[in-house]
């Protein structure tokens, strides 16, 4: 293969391109187009994208030592007005310097020290729920996964302004998803996406500021919340990083494990025999209903069970960069600005690396596989991995693991299981469960 070659296109229509096949079936079109290669052009109105698929390849971009690759622009404008100032959407020195800052909060022992609080948080979200009560699952995981956030890296109650923060990352959600015909007008352009954004991105700021406000006054420690003011207190951080950090937080770290704990539910209440060991093993290695971070570490179907779940249906399904310059990749030079789409979605599912991919099998993560590592990175990875990648899964384990010693949740859905391809992989349809307290 020539070294100047241009990446396979697969059919698309002469003036929407790509865009009629992704609405319609978003993330079987990914899995269809990754079929005809490792790198795969993709043409949509005014943007052409690049979807990687070899995990050799996904390995070099993300592990970039020669600064070719960036955060796509795609990314940053899906984040824009909110995070412009966040870890999550900087380049270069800046990227760095915020990485630094926030390091501290999320070293593995700080993180271990958070265990209690995330037990009981999930502890009262469970015993809030009526015996024989039907709870919208997605929405329950939201408030959940929000109160143990705000509560450890936040040291905040945020009791009764759950929704503020619930309404902005909607909001955010709403206003990038691709398929919104509105994303082809101009960014001059007002529409009732962008106009609902503004309201509840402006509702958030001003709860965070208020939050900052009481955090300056009060004790510090080493939560995120003080790790970024005593960084803004020498001078190393500006109030508006402060805040477009802590709304990061918020936004991503609320969003993403409430997605893997509904699915989770999901899953295990579709295969009873699974559900049915993780009691079981919960019975035997977990005293007074009450796992910690030790106990988490004898659950280990349960930890497999997590895995899978993230494989199947990983809430992160796409990670975004840019070439700074012309590269080489899988043996096609890519023009300078070139977007890549590195899709866990594709990867996850790749029969390849997997046996039965469609299929929920905690089981496959008993043994160790020569599989390559990019197969799986539920967290994206190299040196811009999720900086709260430990912290979720302790989250993931220890709520998934609290609510197995408490409750049995019934899971429904009224159609079958499809996702919005927006900045998460959110479920269209509302998933529901009628609770059992054990």
């Amino acid at each position: 293969m020539s070294d100047l070659s241009t990446p396979p296109t697969p059919d698309g229509g002469a003036l929407l391109g790509h865009t009629r096949a992704f609405s319609r079936d978003p993330f079987g079109a990914l899995e269809r187009w990754a079929d005809h290669g490792d790198v795969v052009r993709l043409e949509f109105p005014g943007e052409t994208f690049y979807l990687v698929s070899d995990p050799a390849l996904i390995e070099r971009v993300l592990h970039d030592a020669d600064g070719r690759f960036v955060i796509a622009e795609q990314q940053r404008r899906a984040f824009a007005d909110v995070e412009d100032h966040a870890v999550t959407t900087a380049v270069g020195d800046r990227w760095r310097r915020l990485r630094t800052a926030l390091q501290p909060a999320f070293a593995r022992n700080t993180i271990d020290r958070y265990a209690d609080g995330m037990v009981e948080q999930t502890v009262s979200r469970v015993e809030a729920w009526d015996d024989g009560e039907e709870i919208d699952l997605h929405r329950e995981m939201r408030y959940l996964t929000l109160d143990i956030l705000a509560e450890t890296l936040l040291g905040v109650d945020i009791g009764g302004n759950e929704d503020v923060v619930l309404d902005a990352t909607d909001a955010l959600v709403d206003r990038a998803d691709p398929r919104r015909p509105a994303q082809l007008l101009p960014d001059w352009v007002p529409t009732p996406t962008d106009r609902r954004f503004r309201r509840k991105v402006a509702a958030l700021d001003s709860y965070v500021d208020r939050c900052l406000a009481a955090r300056q006054e009060g004790s510090r420690g080493d939560d995120a919340c003080s790790v970024l003011l005593d960084a803004h207190d020498r001078g190393e951080l500006t109030g508006e990083e402060v805040r477009h950090n802590l709304v990061a937080l918020l936004l991503a770290g609320s969003d993403t494990s409430a997605l893997g704990l509904t699915y989770c539910w999901y899953l295990l209440s579709t295969h009873p025999d699974a559900y049915s060991a993780l009691v079981a093993e919960y019975d035997e290695h977990v005293e007074s209903k009450r796992p910690t971070a030790e106990s988490r570490e004898r659950l280990d179907g349960l930890r497999n069970a997590v895995s899978e779940t993230l494989r199947l249906y990983p809430p992160t399904w796409n990670t975004m960069r840019q070439a700074v310059r012309p590269v080489m990749l899988g043996g096609y030079r890519l023009p300078e600005g070139a977007e890549l789409m590195l899709s866990q979605w594709v990867l996850h599912r790749d029969e390849r690396f997997w046996e039965s991919p469609s299929a929920f099998r905690p089981s496959r993560w008993e043994d160790e596989r020569d599989r390559p590592e990019y197969a799986y990175f539920p967290f994206s990875g190299g040196p811009r991995h999720c900086i709260g990648m430990h912290f979720a899964w302790l989250e993931l384990h220890l709520a998934l693991a609290t609510m197995i010693g408490r409750v049995e949740l019934d899971v429904t859905i009224d159609e079958t299981l499809t996702f919005a391809p927006t900045l998460s992989l959110r479920p269209e349809a509302e998933i529901s469960a009628i609770v059992r307290h054990r």
